[in-house]
């Protein structure tokens, strides 16, 4: 064989390799969560649910890295977990319970994606964590009255304009967004709602009778005779 035979060879074997996901594990079901939610839910609603699974992977990592502060749980893990499958499955299962017309889809999805992921007892922890805080996120967002019935109940009478509700707290006033109901954001409610109720500052003197700066004094502007 010559050697510019044997060179190419390798060449040619390299050049058949598949190519690798150029995206990390967030992004790619970043990507599938929008697939599968967008046509079957409202905006409003959609976004909740990419929302959930945005938290249950980041609170499922985190829970690894220990980096941040958690949106809800930080469960014990070790440090050589796989993030990969604690943060796929954390996806999976959010989805799954979100979108029960496509669960068995998203399941084939999900083990086609684990599949990739080398067998061990570091994948196996990963897939036990992203569960369990899957899980968690669930049972905390199925109270946040996303699901409660439309309130929205406009009583008039002919010749009378009612308003068309333009938010979702208007028709569900019961919801609670994301940034407003996790545990720590409860906790900075409590501090600025302890500041705003002892009120403004109290003056001696109201804004009426403060003294009012004299008017700068301006030169008189010459007049100019009218030409005859």
């Amino acid at each position: 064989m010559s050697i510019a035979l044997r060179c190419a060879i390798p060449l040619v074997v390299l050049a058949t390799q598949p190519t690798p996901a150029t995206a990390d594990v967030i992004t790619d079901w970043n990507e599938k969560a929008v697939a599968w939610v967008t046509p079957r839910m409202t905006p409003p609603m959609a976004q909740r649910a990419v929302a959930i699974v945005q938290v249950a992977m980041f609170d499922a990592v985190n829970s690894i890295d220990r980096r941040y502060r958690p949106y809800l749980t930080q469960l014990p893990a070790a440090a050589t977990t796989l993030r990969e499958a604690a943060a796929t499955t954390a996806a999976s299962v959010a989805l799954r319970s979100l979108l029960p017309p496509v669960a068995d889809e998203i399941k084939t999805a999900t083990t086609a994606y684990l599949a990739t992921i080398p067998d061990g007892d570091d994948k196996a922890a990963g897939v036990k964590l992203g569960e369990a805080v899957a899980a968690a996120i669930l049972e905390v967002r199925g109270k946040d009255g996303a699901n409660d019935a439309d309130a929205y109940r406009p009583k008039t009478k002919p010749g009378v304009y009612v308003p068309t509700p333009i938010t979702v707290g208007s028709a569900l006033p019961n919801s609670k967004p994301f940034a407003l109901t996790s545990p720590h954001s409860s906790a900075r409610r409590r501090r600025f709602r302890s500041r705003a109720s002892n009120g403004p500052p109290i003056t001696t003197r109201s804004r009426s009778s403060a003294p009012r700066p004299a008017p700068s004094a301006r030169p008189a502007r010459p007049r100019t005779p009218a030409s005859g």
